[in-house]
This record gives structure tokens, C-alpha cells and sequence, in this order.
């Protein structure tokens, strides 16, 4: 199980097929052969490993996959696709470019190359946007949407209309999202965690307020996460 951190993810599978669970049914699954990406979402995925897995990946930032794919990032929103419907034959080259590499360096290098020809193709995201998620980021006006865009000097839609294009989530969302990550760092590797003083420190209105958000994003209460937490924070055992 993978929770959700604000990420884009672009795959490249050099092994064996690997296969995205159905929210609420595992043993309903699709299999992703080549490439993939995973948009921005709000709730978890589950991956079932099995076979030879040999992955190489890249982790966007928010905002930060929106020069190198040239579509509006709420497409992807909430969805796993084959990288091939997005680029094209493009993903196909890459793929076999980096699995005819003998060398992890190499294929780094290839990957490389690739997203710099990406990016010089790209535009980056706006700078309404690109101040919004830092004011979010650094807990500037949580949850004040409207503040932050007459701060910045733009209309509440024209900064609900960037996030749709540059993010993939609306600022609130992202906003909530990011509160959500916060707590996830805040507990760590604690083996008892103070769950009043991660509500606290995290900037909910008290535990219960945490614990629903906390649900919202994970599925799961927060005892049910420790539980389940391995040496990554946001990758879980799935029971």
C-alpha cells in the first residue's frame, strides 16, 4: 500500500509485469507491462510485486511534472495509466533504450537526457502557483485559499484554474494533503507516538479532527498505520 504524499510518479518496468489492486477488491487487478504513471490522489494504492521486479522511477514534486508532460495534470488526477497513452511511442523508445542498457549509471543517463529534452519542450508552472504551494507548504495561510491568491494578486479562480493544469489537486486538497504528510513525518518511526501532540503540531483542530483526516488519506487510523509501518513511512504492509 502507497499513500498519498503530493508525488507524481513516472515508472519504467525493465521486469516482470506489475499489478495495480482495485480500492476495495485485491484480487481485482490490472497489469502494467512497460511504463506508467500515477497522477496526484488523495487515497492509497495498492501494488501486488510479484515476479522479477526491476523498476526504475521518478518522483515529481507537486507542479513538478507539469513542464515535461504538456497536458492538463488533473487528467491524471486519481488514475494509474500506461506512460504510452500519454507520450505515445515515445515511452515505448525509452523503455527499450534503458532496458538495452547494461549499466545502472547508463540508464540514470538515459533517463536524464530524456527528462532534459522533456523540460526544454516544457513551460514551467506559473508563478501564481509556484508561490501558492510554497505558502501552503510552509503553513501560510492553511485552508485560506481566497488569502492566498489575494496575496499573491490573482482572482480565487484563476489560482483554482492553475492548480488544475500545473498540480493536479486544488489548493485545499493540496493543502489538506500536505497537513496529512506533516503528521506522517511527525510520527516517523515512534514507536508510541503523543497522537494530541501530532494534532497539535500538525495544525489540526484537535484528535479527532486528525484522525478523520488521517482516515481520509490512509484508509486506515492511526494505530492501524503504526502497525502496518515499515522502514519507508509510506509504504505499508497490506494485511
Amino acid at each position: 500500500m502507497i499513500l498519498p504524499d503530493g508525488a507524481v510518479e513516472l515508472i519504467v518496468n525493465l521486469g516482470d509485469p506489475q499489478r495495480l489492486c482495485h480500492r476495495t477488491d485485491y484480487t481485482r487487478q490490472t497489469a502494467f507491462r512497460r511504463s506508467w504513471i500515477s497522477g496526484e490522489r488523495s487515497q492509497p494504492l495498492v501494488i501486488d510485486e510479484s515476479g522479477y521486479v526491476d523498476l526504475v522511477g521518478i518522483r515529481f514534486k507537486a507542479g513538478g511534472a507539469w513542464p515535461f508532460l504538456s497536458l492538463p495534470l488533473s487528467e491524471l488526477t486519481g488514475y494509474v495509466v500506461e506512460l504510452d497513452a500519454v507520450l505515445g511511442r515515445e515511452a515505448d523508445h525509452l523503455s527499450e533504450r534503458m532496458n538495452d542498457a547494461g549499466r545502472t549509471d547508463e540508464r540514470f543517463g538515459l533517463l536524464q537526457s530524456w527528462l532534459l529534452h522533456r523540460l526544454d519542450m516544457g513551460t514551467p508552472p506559473t508563478p501564481a502557483v509556484k508561490c501558492a504551494l510554497s505558502m501552503i507548504q510552509n503553513r501560510e495561510e492553511t485552508g485560506r485559499i481566497g488569502q492566498i491568491a489575494n496575496k499573491i494578486g490573482v482572482s480565487h479562480k484563476h489560482l483554482l484554474r492553475e492548480f488544475d493544469r500545473c498540480v493536479g489537486l486544488p489548493p485545499k486538497m493540496f493543502a489538506r494533503l500536505s497537513a496529512f504528510q506533516r503528521a506522517i513525518g511527525w510520527i516517523g518511526h515512534r514507536s508510541c507516538p503523543d497522537w494530541a501532540d501530532v494534532a497539535t503540531g500538525c495544525g489540526y483542530y484537535d484528535q479527532a479532527h486528525f484522525i478523520h483526516e488521517f482516515r481520509a488519506f490512509s484508509g486506515l487510523t492511526p494505530s492501524n498505520y503504526l502497525s502496518r509501518r515499515g522502514p519507508y513511512l509510506n509504504y505499508l504492509a497490506v494485511e
